[in-house]
Order: C-alpha cells, then sequence, then structure tokens
C-alpha cells in the first residue's frame, strides 16, 4: 500500500522544516523527492518502498539531481517566450 508512510514526520532537508512522508511521496512531479532516500532511511525501509512501489524508470527519475533553480526558471521563460512568439 503506497499510503502506508504518509503520517510519518520527518525533517526535510530541501526546505528546512518536518513534515510527513505524503509531502514527500508526490513532490517530484508525482514521484518522491530526490532525497527521499537520504531524508527517510531512519524513519523506515525507504529504499524497500520505493523498490516496491515505483518502476525502474520511475526509480530512475527519483534519484535524478534536480536541475538547479535558476535552470528552471530560465525553462520557464523560454517556453513562455516561445509561446509568445508562437501566438503573435
Amino acid at each position: 500500500m503506497i499510503e502506508q508512510y504518509d503520517d510519518v514526520e520527518g525533517y526535510c532537508k530541501m526546505l528546512g522544516h518536518f513534515l510527513t512522508f505524503k509531502y514527500c511521496r508526490s513532490a517530484n512531479n508525482g514521484l518522491p523527492c530526490s532525497k527521499a532516500l537520504d531524508c527517510w532511511f531512519q524513519n523506515f525501509p525507504v529504499q524497500e518502498f520505493i523498490s516496491t512501489n515505483y518502476t525502474a524508470e520511475e526509480q530512475k527519475k527519483i534519484v535524478e539531481i534536480p536541475k538547479p533553480k535558476i535552470q528552471s526558471l530560465s525553462d520557464i521563460l523560454e517556453q513562455a517566450q516561445k509561446r509568445l512568439r508562437e501566438e503573435s
């Protein structure tokens, strides 16, 4: 059951405060945060949870290092500019 650890609380190293695993489980476009293995290993068998509940392709996406914020913002701006040009 994918919701079995949703109420477990732990410290989020990225946000700097405590939250439940439910948030982390879907923080990465519907997949667990890339830091999930690092943050949750002391609270429950997170590696087992991920290997049981996600495909090999999803697991690769989970452990990918996220883009720097500036890169993400740049990509969003570029996409918006492209849409504006196409609408003109």
